[in-house]
């Protein structure tokens, strides 16, 4: 149960800090458009009191930045969206890779995989945190509605 409550804690977590992400974005540009390519984590590992808000942020801005430069100009306007899993090991390594759901395209999903690979090593894990890794659920979303982002899938 607990897990559970951690799991969406953390997920709104993320959907407020992207608020606050469009929100700053478009006051800076006046324009409300809505972003092309979204990637939502979900932590999947017991966090044992350790607080991976920083640690995922800037891995979720490595794994961005990687995936979309890994978009290739002709699949830019395709819309898609899948979701890998894979755990972090103590000293960074990335270990398990697994698509667990298919985009249906596969130059979408060679992009997102490429994404976290080419991000690989992360930095080590936080030394207080007591367990072997980190397992995470990463969501990509290409040109996504917004009641894409609004409900989580699998």
């Amino acid at each position: 149960m607990l897990r559970l409550k951690f799991r969406v804690v953390l997920f709104g977590l993320l959907l407020l800090s992207r608020c606050f992400a469009q929100n700053s974005t478009a006051a800076s540009t006046s324009d409300s458009t809505p972003q092309p390519y979204v990637l939502a984590l979900e932590l999947l590992s017991d966090a044992r009191g350790v607080d991976f808000s920083t640690y995922l942020e800037n891995l979720k801005q490595d794994v961005k930045k990687n995936w979309v430069s890994l978009i290739k100009e002709s699949e830019r306007m395709k819309k898609g969206k899948l979701a890998i899993q894979f755990a972090i090991t103590k000293d960074g390594a990335v270990a398990g890779m697994k698509l667990i759901v298919a985009s249906g395209d596969v130059a979408l999903d060679r992009a997102a995989w490429g994404g976290i690979t080419a991000s690989n090593p992360f930095p080590p894990l936080p030394s207080d945190f007591g367990g072997q890794y980190l397992a995470l659920r990463s969501r990509f979303f290409y040109n996504p509605d917004k009641s894409e982002l609004e409900t989580p899938s699998p």
